[in-house]
């Protein structure tokens, strides 16, 4: 078994399709890291114990070709941004607000 280090705004649910192929092995990742759970943040200076046999191997190849590391944690300036300037009063037509 090997370990690994996050990227910044990876979650737990991007390093399982990173290194598995699917979301669908959480729970294997979890079972083999247990000072990590579902809903707390992971850290980018903690390792993650990683090594079981991909479920999706054409998916994990895919990233690994390409250097991709899924990384869909929203930063605190999106946060902020989602928070306080969303809703309509913030959209543009045709851009964010298409009417068909």
């Amino acid at each position: 078994m090997e370990t690994i280090r996050p990227q910044q705004n990876q979650n737990i649910l991007d390093i399982s399709l990173q290194e598995y192929g699917s979301i669908e092995t959480v729970f294997d990742l979890l079972e083999d890291n247990d000072q990590f759970n579902l809903t707390e943040d992971i850290s980018v200076y903690e390792d993650l114990k990683v090594g079981r046999e991909a479920f999706k191997k054409d998916i994990v190849e895919y990233y690994n070709s390409r250097n991709l590391k899924p990384a869909t944690e929203l930063t605190e300036e999106e946060q902020f941004l989602l928070d306080n300037f969303s809703g309509i009063d913030y959209m543009i037509i045709e851009d964010d607000f298409i009417i068909y």
